[in-house]
């Protein structure tokens, strides 16, 4: 049979044939054999090392990222018109479920140098701004004297300086008192702001409460239009994150550190199916029956495709004429 006659008796279902049997013995293989932790650490490094040498990575990025924003520029719906009611719902949902974190890892989290800096000048900027407030009259009372204060005023006059450096004096005085203490306030008061921060997050109490913080966040982000992200992406500077990403991928490839800490990954991926096949493990996942009839079609028509190229006729007919 020579190779044009073999090729044609290759219909769809001898290809479909073909592909049940490969993908039969593919499920039949056990897990270390198709995801050993020496054949993901090489390929891995492969792939990432290939696409931070890669020219056209970082161009096609850049690309990718103008097109998105050009796309996301012209439409100015909001994110709640584009997802739809079901996953908006869903994500309502899971938002609104009462929870409450440790309080030593809220601490640990929001109690930083940065946070801590923040806070504090936002609140000595409020005390300072309402202090000055409250200290106005103090001026304002000198200025509001009747007439019959007059005699008053003109002996302060006569005396040296006039009611406007007296007034003047105080006033300053009052302001610097009030920074001095102030300061003192808000230093002394930091702990205990962030403690109460915590005991709010963490409290079972008041879960609900924080749900409903989270949920109203969830809503106003719904409220976001696509445009308004658009303008967000284009001042993230993301093709510079992605350089400053493949910049620190690639000094960790060059460290000691990728192979082992690859190797943990993929012995802690596979650490609970030694031994097992890819079909015990999607079959205890409930993804045999979903993905099998998916995987054979794909199969087929990637099979259908090569046996209809010259190059597995050229191929057919080279292993055909072999003795």
């Amino acid at each position: 049979m020579d190779a044009t006659t073999l090729k044609t008796k290759l219909t769809d279902a001898a290809l479909g044939q073909l592909a049940a049997i490969s993908l039969e013995t593919l499920l039949d293989t056990p897990v270390t054999a198709v995801l050993d932790d020496e054949s993901v650490v090489r390929i891995t490094r492969s792939v990432l090392g290939g696409w931070l040498e890669s020219k056209e990575s970082m161009s096609a990025f850049t690309r990718l990222t103008e097109r998105v924003v050009n796309q996301l520029s012209g439409n100015r719906r909001p994110l709640k018109e584009v997802l739809s009611a079901q996953i908006q719902q869903a994500l309502r949902e899971v938002v609104s479920r009462p929870f409450s974190p440790d309080r030593a890892l809220v601490l640990s989290v929001i109690d930083r140098d940065p946070a801590r800096e923040l806070v504090r000048q936002l609140l000595l900027d409020a005390i300072l701004d309402f202090g000055r407030k409250f200290s106005a009259p103090v001026s304002g009372m000198a200025k509001g004297l009747g007439s019959w204060a007059k005699l008053a005023t003109e002996t302060v006059k006569s005396r040296g300086g006039g009611l406007g450096s007296l007034v003047g004096a105080v006033s300053g005085e009052v302001e610097r008192q009030l920074e001095k203490r102030a300061v003192e306030f808000v230093d002394t008061a930091m702990g205990g702001i962030f403690g109460k921060i915590a005991d709010s997050v963490s409290d079972p109490r008041r879960a609900s409460e924080a749900a409903d913080l989270r949920l109203s966040l969830f809503d106003g982000a719904m409220e976001l239009t696509l445009h308004q992200l658009a303008r967000e992406l284009m001042n993230a500077d993301l093709p510079g994150a992605v350089e400053l990403l493949r910049d620190s991928v690639r000094a960790w490839l060059s460290s000691g550190e990728a192979d082992p800490q690859l190797k943990s990954l993929t012995q802690f991926a596979i650490a609970a199916t030694p031994h097992r096949t890819m079909r015990e493990l999607l079959t205890e996942w409930g993804l045999l029956e979903v993905l099998k009839p998916i995987a054979l079609e794909q199969l087929q028509a990637r099979m259908k495709d090569v046996v209809a190229t010259d190059a597995f006729a050229k191929w057919l007919e080279g292993v055909l004429a072999s003795p």
